[in-house]
């Protein structure tokens, strides 16, 4: 049978192309006799707001006079930033050829062809993991909101509304997104508020919760030149002599970083560039990015996927809330992954109580610990395969 997947596998994102490729990759496992692709969609409106590459896109992606205002001055301070843009959009873009893609790509803000596509071509069809119950961006009908009309069995897996003030939607949409929840065969959320989301909506199917697909990685099966990226490692003055904490925040937080423990610690900025960082790794592939974690004594970050490979690689982390409508009114999605392995106490609301948590989490090894939370929580998974195994069995 033909099994589809449809996420955000082309997002410029480390996290979002990981949970992708992990998913996949445990599905290929445990249905071998099956065809297993990504459905290769994506929305330009989308990579035009989030991905500029150009200084038009730049500009562009503004919504306001003042934002077009700040993003230039922003380049006028940073010139660098377009060409680390196009950095890592190469780096994306050579990585995604790992991936199982559709024989056909579709790209376009309309949903009618994609949905027209999935049913011709899919048996079964899973949304998720990610945000990708979110539409504030891409707009309503949401392309990841799997229609009803789509004849294929129709799953989620770990899918989340994160960033979306769920409760403040029209009813006319809640009603909507009911008729289509109604219509799938199992609904797989990632954290709790994406629980609220789907009860809200009256739908009849229980929502379950499924763990983030990085969570069961294989994060010494990735497709990773050693070589290779030992030599990017030298090339960016990184010294493997030295114990490393990894920052993966703004440049306030790595300044932070640096003031209290660049003497004792070599402070690599991962993703982003900043310029208190002894080390900028910013171009390297998805798949380098998720194994080089384990070179870290720590990770000290915002984002949420960071914390997850940081500690699928036995590496803990200490991360910093991020100050937004959502999260002050929501559980965020990484308080809300933490409380579930029990290590809820790396959570922190401000940067003077994380400096302080950093340096007691350094002064224990947490490897152990931390690798059997994370075999816990991947076992949310295996409800999911046992129903996506009875539909592939009727």
């Amino acid at each position: 049978m033909k099994i589809g997947i449809l996420t955000f596998h082309r997002s410029i994102n480390n996290g979002a192309f990981m949970q992708c490729y992990s998913l996949c990759k445990k599905l290929q496992a445990d249905f071998p006799q099956h065809e297993i692709s990504v459905i290769d969609y994506g929305m330009p409106k989308v990579d035009e707001a989030l991905y500029p590459a150009t200084l038009k896109q730049y500009i562009a992606g503004a919504a306001t006079p003042k934002r077009k205002v700040h993003l230039a001055l922003n380049l006028l301070k940073d010139p660098g930033i377009l060409r680390r843009q196009r950095e890592k959009n190469a780096a994306f873009a050579s990585a995604v050829k790992q991936l199982p893609l559709s024989q056909k790509k579709i790209y376009s803000n309309d949903t009618k062809e994609l949905f027209e596509y999935i049913d011709k071509s899919f048996d079964v069809v899973i949304s998720g993991s990610d945000a990708v119950w979110n539409y504030t961006l891409r707009g309503f009908p949401n392309p990841y909101f799997l229609d009803e009309g789509i004849g294929a069995a129709k799953l989620s897996y770990a899918a989340s509304c994160f960033g979306m003030n769920y409760e403040k939607i029209p009813e006319s949409e809640a009603k909507k997104i009911k008729t289509i929840f109604d219509s799938y065969r199992f609904l797989g959320v990632r954290d709790s508020e994406s629980e609220k989301f789907a009860k809200m909506t009256g739908t009849s199917v229980s929502p379950v919760h499924t763990c983030d697909p990085t969570v069961f990685l294989n994060v010494n099966e990735l497709p990773v030149d050693k070589k290779l990226l030992e030599r990017k490692l030298l090339d960016a003055g990184y010294d493997f002599d030295r114990e490393t904490l990894c920052v993966m925040a703004d440049d306030k937080l790595c300044s932070m970083v640096k003031e209290k423990f660049g003497r004792d610690y070599q402070i690599v900025s991962l993703f982003n560039y900043s310029k208190y960082a002894d080390v900028n790794l910013y171009g390297i592939n998805p798949f380098e990015w998720a194994s080089v974690f384990g070179l870290f004594r720590l990770t000290i970050t915002t984002y949420f996927h960071g914390t997850l490979l940081s500690l699928r690689n036995g590496t803990p982390a200490a991360v910093l809330a991020l100050d937004t409508e959502y999260t002050r009114n929501h559980i965020s999605k990484t308080m809300d992954f933490l409380t579930r392995v029990g290590l809820e106490k790396w959570y922190f609301t401000d940067i003077m109580s994380l400096g302080t948590g950093a340096e007691e989490i350094l002064k224990k090894d947490r490897k152990e610990e931390i690798i059997s939370a994370m075999n816990k929580e991947a076992e949310s998974y295996n409800v999911f395969k046992e129903c996506l195994k009875g539909i592939l069995e009727e």
